[in-house]
């Protein structure tokens, strides 16, 4: 057998490490080949905006000077979703309209940086983070499964950049499953963390008090080790929460684990099939493990997800970009203004109530992880063809949202986590879901999951 070459290599940063480490190749190789690799790709609108070729082998050659082993990700390259501000880079957030150059780079860029990360570009995004499709931008992704079948958003760029193997990992952001949604569609991994645990101050806010910034990579290792590079204070983010390792105590071992799944009436697959196969197979696998599994009444988590697009807390993605919104309502995108501006017949005392019910729900999901370690859902319930989405854009994205909206309202931890190809050769996926700063305990069962399904990494898992 052949050794592999650099065209050919994985970008997980194990494999990345190793090739230094051997010294078979050095940052500069891999910058010319991620940049190689985009250029053999042409236009696929997962970039809006990439960091000059030069000034990117420029970052490269200063790491020459570096021990490997000194920098927690020496030379592995990186990409971030188009609301999170890199100076010297626009900012559009999916909106041309809306581009200006920021005067500073987010704190959690310059944490990535600094521990030895390579920037590569900003990735393209359902406009001003609203949906879960992929495709409400004005050029964007398709699935690398099925060019047919939409890539998940709002995230869709970030998710397919890493899932085709330009960047070893990129940023996301997080309101409602945009960590998780394009993680499932493309076969990788997200890491959606605790809200509060990596600094937002920098971005473009959907939702700005539940926000958070996910993951995105090829494993959950690799996940794990940009959360604990990316995560810690940051003074200018008053949202930020201090980490307490002493909280991520579940049991780091499926034989050990108590899994909640959703009650028999509450699992929703929209007519999918293949989907629910594959989950009803997930908690077979689940049990094969050692894991005990129980059945958990998710109405409450279900009441607290309609409340992102359908309630009050919408007031907060009105307030993130009204100014703009009232100056162009031609510029944006007519399924995120309708959903957005929904938000203007509710009223402070609505919002206020709102607030107290979430509370409420809080207690009921603290009442749940107290006979469950953790719950094991189907990341999304279905998957869409683009013209589906194109012929019912709001329904169908709701239904996307189905297993995922209610995590940041309830400040939850998530992982999700490639479980199976269909047999339709489209990707599906499974999320943990741990109550908050379990994060490292989920990233750690997930790895045990993720080795158990056995797939290739990536887009490298198509059939044939």
């Amino acid at each position: 057998m052949s050794k592999p070459t650099i065209q050919s290599i994985s970008l997980d940063i194990a494999s990345l490490k190793t090739g230094y480490g051997d010294n078979k190749f050095t940052p500069v190789d891999i910058v010319n080949e991620v940049y190689r690799r985009i250029t053999l790709r042409g236009e696929d609108y997962v970039w809006t905006t990439l960091v000059d070729r030069e000034a990117a082998i420029r970052r490269a050659e200063s790491l020459l000077t570096e021990v490997p082993d000194s920098l927690p990700l020496y030379g592995i390259p990186f990409s971030v979703k188009d609301n999170i501000h890199v100076q010297g880079l626009p900012t559009t957030a999916g909106c041309p309209s809306f581009s200006h150059f920021p005067k500073q780079t987010a704190k959690v860029v310059t944490k990535l940086l600094s521990a030895g990360a390579i920037l590569i570009g900003k990735n393209t995004m359902d406009q001003f983070a609203t949906g879960l499709v992929g495709i409400r931008s004005p050029g964007y992704p398709v699935n690398p499964f099925n060019s047919d079948y939409i890539p998940g958003g709002s995230s869709s760029g970030s998710g397919v950049a890493v899932s085709v193997g330009l960047v070893s990992f990129s940023l996301g952001s997080d309101t409602g499953g945009s960590g998780r949604i394009p993680a499932a569609l493309n076969n990788i991994v997200g890491l959606k963390p605790t809200p509060g645990l990596i600094s937002t101050h920098g971005m473009v806010y959907a939702n700005r008090s539940f926000d958070c910034v996910p993951v995105f990579a090829l494993t959950c290792r690799d996940a794990r080790a940009v959360f604990e590079q990316a995560s810690g204070i940051d003074i200018k983010d008053p949202f930020l929460r201090a980490k307490q390792s002493c909280t991520d105590s579940i049991p780091r071992s499926l034989s050990a684990l108590r899994i909640g799944v959703p009650d028999q009436k509450s699992r929703k697959f929209f007519g999918d099939s293949l989907a629910e196969r594959c989950f009803n197979e997930a908690i077979v696998k689940a049990q094969s493990l050692g894991a005990q599994l129980t059945e958990v009444d998710f109405t409450h988590f279900v009441e607290a997800g309609k409340m992102l697009f359908d309630g009050p807390l919408l007031a907060e993605r009105l307030a993130s970009i009204a100014p703009f919104l009232e100056a162009n309502p031609n510029q944006v995108n007519s399924n995120v203004k309708s959903i957005v501006e929904k938000a203007k017949s509710y009223t402070a005392v609505d919002l206020c109530n709102e607030y107290y019910r979430v509370t409420e729900l809080k207690a009921l999901t603290r009442e749940t992880f107290s006979s469950v370690d953790v719950l094991m859902v189907p990341t999304a319930g279905t998957i869409y063809k683009i013209r589906e989405i194109e012929a019912d854009p709001i329904n169908l994205n709701t239904n996307m949202g189905y297993y995922t909206y209610f995590a940041n309202i309830l400040q939850l931890s998530v992982i999700a986590v490639p479980t199976a190809i269909r047999d339709d050769g489209l990707p599906f996926g499974v999320c943990f879901v741990g109550a908050a700063q379990q994060d490292s305990s989920l990233a750690d069962i997930g790895e045990i999951w993720q080795r158990s399904a056995n797939l290739a990494l990536g887009d490298r898992a198509r059939a044939g």
